[in-house]
């Protein structure tokens, strides 16, 4: 522990420093990057937080010991009803707290820190996790050596440190979202850079011209599927979206909404619909899609997920015209998914 590193309080997520990377030995590829670029950009690192007292204070400080030499950090805070603006105050004099009047859902909360923010690159960050060394850098070097990535993702583990739960994603053709590596023990397997369909906004790094462009995340997804629907923008503008493994992230991953619970289906599947419609034309819904989705049905056990699943179709019903009639115009309907 250092010296400025506060002393572990009951309910604090306690994570071994090996597994951190604190202790290990630098990489002599990466190690000081961040010393060889001239005039680093600034960096924004928005960090939305939610009920994350639990988190939030381990979160905080392998940020700040990241040692980037140009970042700006951005605690937005959706209302939480928890301590951890408390804990996070304790930090005030290294950070930016925004606190919101309600929970905005990540989409919304994230870019209510986006507009305060000033950085060319803005990185969004889970409250839940913790960054290993480097963390920032990497993911900035990848953008300053190829001006064609708009948006670079970390490697993310579980807490173990050993564990891939993200390495890149893969989009179904049903708009299912799937995290590649997952589960895998992680010997290497993932630890080449490769442009990939999207990657996860646990830990992305995306340029500001391309918000700007995009007119940041949409705020209609509360959770789920912004992430890619950030993706899919970015490389319909001809930009690439990145998963980069030098820059290492563990994620609790559970936090919120409980895994496979009806809430999470219905949240996870009200994204996923709006998403298609957005993004997926009649023709590509009509055919590919109902075809892919049915198919799905037949291979999955819906007893947990059937109700939330019809609830997800109706809520997004209304938005349908919309989506499609926008897709029409400018010509996305004749675009695959992920085009």
């Amino acid at each position: 522990m250092s010296d400025q590193e506060s002393p572990a309080k009951p309910g604090d997520l306690i994570v071994d420093q090996n597994v951190l990377g604190e202790d290990l030995p630098p990489d002599p590829i990466t190690a000081g990057r961040s010393h060889h670029f001239q005039n680093p950009p600034l960096v924004s690192v928005i960090i939305l937080n939610y009920n994350g007292q639990m988190f939030i204070r381990r979160c905080l400080e392998t940020v700040l010991k990241n040692d980037y030499p140009n970042k700006e950090i951005i605690l937005v805070d959706n209302a939480s009803s928890d301590n951890s603006v408390q804990l996070a105050q304790l930090y005030a004099y290294q950070i930016n707290i925004i606190q919101n009047r309600k929970n905005y859902g990540f989409a919304k909360g994230c870019n209510i820190g986006i507009r305060q923010s000033h950085g060319s690159i803005v990185i969004l960050l889970n409250v839940d996790t913790c960054v290993r060394p480097g963390w920032i850098e990497e993911l900035v070097f990848a953008m300053l050596t190829d001006p064609t990535v708009g948006v670079a993702g970390s490697k993310l583990l579980f807490l173990d440190g050993s564990t891939i739960q993200h390495a890149g994603g893969v989009i179904t053709p049903n708009a299912m979202s799937f995290h590649i590596g997952y589960g895998e023990r992680d010997q290497a397997q993932y630890d080449l850079p490769r442009e990939v369909e999207y990657v996860t906004g646990a830990s992305l790094a995306v340029r500001r011209e391309l918000l700007d462009a995009i007119g940041l995340l949409d705020s209609g997804f509360k959770l789920y599927f912004d992430d890619l629907d950030m993706a899919v923008a970015a490389r319909r503008l001809g930009y690439k979206v990145m998963y980069i493994p030098s820059s290492v992230v563990l994620h609790f991953e559970t936090f919120g909404t409980e895994k496979n619970s009806r809430k999470y289906y219905y949240k996870y599947h009200r994204g996923r619909i709006r998403f298609l419609l957005k993004n997926c034309g009649i023709r590509y819904i009509l055919g590919t899609f109902l075809k892919e989705e049915w198919n799905w049905y037949g291979m999955t056990n819906l007893r947990d997920q059937f109700f939330p699943l019809i609830l997800a179709y109706l809520v997004n019903l209304p938005k349908a015209p919309y989506f499609l009639v926008r897709g029409f115009i400018v010509r996305r309907w004749t675009k695959p998914l992920v085009g």
